[in-house]
Order: structure tokens, then C-alpha cells, then sequence
């Protein structure tokens, strides 16, 4: 059985429909004036005692920032001030999108902590001994608690980085639970119950009708597509489609095939509007070029071949690396 299958008393380990918990969740926050694309990266640039040296932070991953804060000269004040600090930082993530906060809610009464077996016994705790201060765990506790004794934040635009369209086609950086399109999709396994990753996390923003309608479509094939209701997201429909695990027999075959039976599900449907994951690059391990080419190759193909229906296709991550290949990829010429 997977972590996430289990019903747990408390929360200890911050991934999959919990890794909006961890500081390296890729929700952008604007800290003091400058715009971070992780709470983690906002914190790791608080260890700089100048205000530009910040600004080395700001386009970088989660995982970048961490071993660039190990690497610089930290503030004389740093001890003193490093909890207040997250306090802060934390807090403004959450607020800055209300949809987190609403999730932080959603863990009702129990305790979060941030298991780890890298030996960060201050924000969190070792997951194989319990021990450890769990800072973050608490700060995130006593959030909720704020929250839940107050009021949400309020709606606020959400961060979204776009490059496009070209030929109706858009790379999107934000996350794809928010997005305004008629039609998201989700990443799925072939049980449609939720699985791990993004399906996960699409799942548990889409609320329980969601895994209530899955359970009555028998599954899906690697490679197909099945539609369903939105529910509490934004978009009015999810299409589901499994991708293939990568390396395995014709996953390139595929990976096509889920984007084209996704995108002929879409017309049937009359959906003009489909925000796209970068399918099969988290857990299934498909090399992000090679995906991303695929992606862009097999929609835009789509499309000249049904020039007289009009659908607007965004490619949504939260990935830097995956923004960027996806727009080297939109921006290429179409081959006459």
C-alpha cells in the first residue's frame, strides 16, 4: 500500500496531496518586494544580508535555492531571526493563493509534520525515529488555526506566466487546479482513483464527486481518454488519460496516443479550451525534452488536421525547466 492510501492520524510526510505543505511546492510568493518562485526559494533568500544578493533567487527552483542558501554568507542576525522569517513567508504563500488555504483547512485537526530522512531535525523530524523540533509543522498549525478562527484570505489573480499563444497554442506557468479552461487533464493510473502526483493533487482540489464518478468508468488504458465532470475545480470537465511509464514498449506510440484521443474526446464533447499536464514527466519518468516535443508535435498535428474547429490549448507546469522546453518547442516553425 502507498503512503497516500493509508488514513493517518497526523500528516508526516509532505508529498503527493500534501506537498502544497512543503515550502518546495512551486507556489510563487512576492516577499518583500520581490517575486520568488517557491516559498522556499523566498526563505533561502533571506540568508543574504544584501538586498540585491536576493535577487539570485528569483528564478530559480525550490532545489536550486536550497543549494545556492548553503553556498552563501548568512546574515549576522540569522539565528534570531530564521523562525519569524518562515513565519512570515509561510504565511504570505497561503494568503497569496486562497485555494492552499482552503487545503490547509481541509487537513482538519491534524498534526502536521514535516517527516525527513536528510536528518532536519529543526523544521521537521526524522521519519524513522519521530524526533525533531517540527518548526514548520507548527507554524503551519498554528496557520490553520488563524484561518479557521478568522477568515480565508481573499481572491487574489493568480501568478500566471504565459507565452503564446502561437497557432492557439499557450505555455502556461501556474498551477493546473486554477486553470479557466473549459477542460483540464489529468494525469492519470489506470484504476482513475486517484493515484499519486498531480492526479493526486487534481483529485483532492476536485473534491469526492470526482472519485464517486470515476469509480463507475471500469478504468482506463494506457494510452486512452475518459471525461468526467469537473466538480470543484474551475474547469466544467476533467478528460483523464493514462500516459505511459517510460522506458516501456511504444511508450513514444503512446504517449501520442494519449494526447490525440484527449484532444478527439475534447471535440466530441464540444470543448473549446483544454489546459494540458506535461504527461507521463512525473512518476512515469519520461524525459522532459523528448515529452514536451511529443506534446507540442501530436496537438499542433491535431489541429491542422481539424482546421475548422477551434480549440485553445494551454501547456500548464510549475516547473521551470518544463516551461521553458515547452516554449522552445511552440515557438518552433511548423514544418511545411
Amino acid at each position: 500500500m502507498r503512503h497516500y492510501e493509508i488514513e493517518r492520524e497526523c500528516i508526516d510526510l509532505f508529498r503527493e496531496e500534501y506537498y502544497f505543505l512543503s515550502n518546495f511546492y512551486p507556489a510563487v510568493v512576492e516577499f518583500d518586494g520581490v517575486t520568488y518562485l517557491s516559498s522556499e526559494a523566498a526563505y533561502q533568500a533571506q540568508k543574504c544580508s544584501e538586498a540585491s544578493e536576493r535577487l539570485r533567487f528569483t528564478n530559480i527552483t525550490a532545489h536550486e535555492a536550497k543549494n545556492l542558501g548553503g553556498a552563501v554568507a548568512l546574515r549576522e542576525d540569522w539565528d534570531e531571526v530564521k523562525v519569524p522569517l518562515m513565519k512570515e513567508i509561510v504565511r504570505e504563500k497561503f494568503t497569496q493563493h486562497r485555494y492552499l488555504a482552503e487545503w490547509l483547512l481541509k487537513t482538519g485537526d491534524k498534526e502536521l509534520k514535516e517527516g525527513n530522512h536528510w536528518g532536519d531535525l529543526f523544521w521537521g523530524i526524522d521519519q524513522k525515529t519521530g524526533e525533531g523540533e517540527n518548526h514548520l509543522g507548527r507554524i503551519l498549525m498554528d496557520l490553520r488555526d488563524y484561518f479557521r478562527n478568522n477568515s480565508l484570505p481573499e481572491e487574489s489573480e493568480p501568478f500566471l506566466m504565459t507565452y503564446g499563444p502561437f497557432e492557439r497554442m499557450s505555455v502556461v506557468f501556474g498551477d493546473i487546479t486554477q486553470s479557466d479552461c473549459i477542460c483540464v487533464v489529468n494525469p492519470a493510473d489506470k484504476s482513475l482513483l486517484g493515484g499519486g502526483g498531480l492526479n493526486r493533487i487534481i483529485h483532492m482540489a476536485a473534491g469526492k464527486g470526482l472519485l464517486e464518478e470515476c469509480k463507475t468508468l471500469n478504468g482506463c488504458e494506457t494510452g486512452e481518454a475518459k471525461i468526467t465532470k469537473g466538480y470543484d475545480l474551475k474547469a466544467q470537465y476533467i478528460i483523464h488519460t493514462v500516459g505511459p511509464h517510460y522506458p516501456e514498449k511504444d511508450h513514444e506510440e503512446l504517449l501520442r496516443r494519449a494526447y490525440f484521443n484527449t484532444m478527439e474526446l475534447a471535440k466530441e464533447n464540444y470543448i473549446t479550451s483544454i489546459a494540458f499536464p506535461a504527461i507521463s514527466t512525473g512518476k512515469f519518468s519520461y524525459p522532459v525534452n523528448e515529452a514536451t516535443e511529443i506534446a507540442v508535435d501530436t496537438v499542433r498535428k491535431w489541429m491542422l488536421a481539424n482546421p475548422d474547429y477551434l480549440i485553445d490549448v494551454d501547456f500548464v507546469c510549475v516547473e521551470k525547466r518544463l516551461y521553458e522546453c515547452y516554449c522552445d518547442q511552440i515557438a518552433k516553425p511548423v514544418e511545411q
